[in-house]
């Protein structure tokens, strides 16, 4: 180890290396057995510097899609047909040329397993070593007969045999001894045994400083591994190869799918799927600490536009946060914000409330973090319910509809789901008739004026105008018989734009489950900016007519106070800008 008091840090870099299309039904389930998501294969590079002697270690993990597809053996070839629409400009190696290395540059190409979409073209790279986990040498030397599907294929002349090194069996954990690592004593250390590291039981300290730890990820294929790279005092990058196809999986909303081949066999993308579903609870765990989790195949992470400045070579964009000197104290504090709401979250806001006011900061954290600590819903869901409580008409604070819509993509949300969640939170105008029609019932009364009350007279097109109403949202109330009387055209109309979420997706019921839908309608009722009660009594009784807990309910109600941190993130902004004035005058 280093005698250094500091702790080694690495830089970690994207490498953009192709797109592919998958079948989602073979990743995930339950999803539509139509459905097909284009997504990235990415590739990383980490460049870590002796802290002794400067010398700066290049290693690129995983290569990404092959640029010339043709060059695979033909039946990767026959299953890449499956995987149309693809693209693989740019490749690995024109990847690193935007930033001004070459394969020449890099000594180390470390493999998170062996399948075809992440072994690129290793020919390229001439002078480097290449590692794999243990037993992918073995899927090399000919294809094993226990896996299923047209990606269980592996080519025997993939890698040079000289430069080539298949990492020590976790198992019997005896320390690897190959000559090569005499050549390059004091740039890697793989000469050890396998050891715990956090939430992680098997794990190799490549430096021998923890700035780059190797993780043992059995389940989706032999020789599976992955990466825990430390990028600062208080930030680490989980680099998660194929452990996980889908952030929904992540959070438990979905499962991993399975799929019957043309002989009836069940199929799995996941050579073991319940090691593999072993290894996600891990990683489960390592986000859930605030380490930052990226997959091979992440197109949530590789859409959000805050990840644009983190692939090699790219500019930094405009409006970027800029880096500042913080004194000790509040140093602390963004090491506690990394920590517990994760350091991908910090932005210009909370930026601002920690240099006006650390107190505040701090305190907002402490508000903030309750929700995510006990998550009785899951990511993707509390920032779902935080998107419709910022979205609503009586809020609408565009820079926390950036935020959440991001943090939602960021945990796996579709397109749709995020569209369904404005289309719920759009309802809330109808609160003008549901106030205001009893209200206008109480007066004609007052006046001598009274209308019937309930059904009572109802004309046959109103009594399907109800039964229509239930048929899409599921329930009914008194408070709508009035409105249905006073303007059958005006409540049909409302029947059908609040149904619009209720009906769309597959089956007609939408693309999120009943529960969360009313659990939404709760978020903008319970907010600040409407308490509206009625509404929110009624869609509490829906949550638990569909199984909905108080613990879920309790959590929404604890998201929607965070409406008030708002007033931090506006009024900091313009007192900048009014104090910038002000120095101008």
């Amino acid at each position: 180890m280093s005698s250094s008091v500091f702790k080694a840090t690495v830089s970690v870099y994207a490498l953009s290396c192709g797109h592919l299309t998958l079948p989602e039904y073979q990743f995930v389930h339950p999803v539509s057995h139509t459905a097909r998501k284009t997504v990235p294969s990415l590739a990383f590079l980490i460049q870590h510097r002796n802290i002794d002697n400067g010398k700066v270690t290049n290693i690129v993990f995983d290569l990404g899609l092959r640029r010339d597809i043709k060059r695979y053996a033909e039946p990767i070839q026959k299953h890449v047909a499956t995987r149309q629409p693809m693209s693989t400009d740019p490749d690995v190696v024109k990847s690193l040329a935007k930033g001004g290395l070459t394969p020449e540059d890099i000594e180390y190409v470390i493999f998170s397993h062996v399948h075809w979409d992440h072994v690129g073209e290793p020919r390229d790279f001439p002078t480097s070593t290449f590692i794999i986990g243990h037993g992918a040498m073995a899927l090399l030397n000919g294809t094993s007969s226990s896996l299923r599907g047209g990606h269980s294929f592996f080519e025997h002349d993939l890698l040079p045999e000289s430069r080539t090194i298949e990492l020590s069996d976790p198992i019997a954990n005896i320390p690897q001894t190959s000559s090569i690592f005499e050549q390059r004593a004091g740039s890697l250390n793989l000469k050890q045994v396998w050891q715990p590291h956090d939430y992680l039981p098997q794990t190799l300290d490549l430096f021998n400083d923890g700035s780059v730890i190797i993780v043992n990820a059995p389940g989706h294929l032999a020789g599976h591994i992955n990466i825990l790279a430390r990028i600062s005092d208080s930030r680490q990058v989980y680099l998660g190869g194929d452990t996980c196809h889908d952030r929904r999986i992540l959070t438990g909303e979905k499962e991993i799918g399975e799929w019957n081949d043309a002989e009836g066999h069940i199929c799995c993308i996941h050579a073991d799927r319940k090691t593999a579903e072993g290894t996600i609870s891990q990683i489960r765990d390592l986000e859930k600490s605030g380490v930052e989790i990226i997959f091979a195949h992440d197109v949530e992470w590789e859409n959000n536009p805050a990840n644009a400045s983190r692939f090699f070579g790219a500019e930094a964009p405009q409006g970027r946060i800029v880096t500042m000197t913080l004194p000790a104290s509040q140093k602390s504090l963004r090491a506690r914000f990394d920590t517990e709401l994760g350091a991908t979250n910090f932005d210009n806001s909370w930026s601002r409330l920690l240099t006006h006011s650390p107190s505040m900061f701090a305190a907002t954290i402490s508000l903030t973090s309750v929700p995510k600590k006990k998550s009785h819903l899951s990511p993707k869901i509390q920032a779902l319910i935080s998107l419709s409580v910022s979205a609503a008409s009586t809020h609408l604070h565009v820079p926390n509809i950036h935020r959440y819509t991001k943090a939602a993509l960021q945990a796996g949300a579709t397109e749709a789901e995020i569209v369904e969640v404005l289309c719920l939170t759009s309802t809330l105008g109808i609160h003008a008739c549901n106030i205001g029609v009893p209200i206008l019932f109480e007066v004609l009364r007052e006046e001598g004026r009274e209308m019937p009350k309930g059904m009572e007279g109802m004309s046959e097109k109103q009594w399907k105008l109800k039964e229509e109403f239930e048929r899409k949202r599921g329930y009914w109330h008194a408070f709508w018989e009035d409105f249905l009387r006073l303007s059958p055209e005006f409540f049909e109309a409302y029947t059908e734009f609040s149904g619009v979420p209720w009906d769309e997706g597959e089956g007609g019921k939408g693309v999120l489950e009943p529960k969360v839908k009313e659990l939404i309608y709760c978020a903008f009722d319970a907010a600040a900016t409407h308490l509206y009660k009625p509404g929110l009594k009624l869609h509490m009784k829906n949550v638990l007519g569909y199984g909905g807990t108080p613990e879920e309910i309790m959590e929404v109600l604890e998201l929607a106070t965070l409406l008030s941190t708002a007033t931090m993130d506006v009024g900091l902004e313009v007192l900048e800008q009014e104090l910038e004035a002000k120095g101008k005058d």
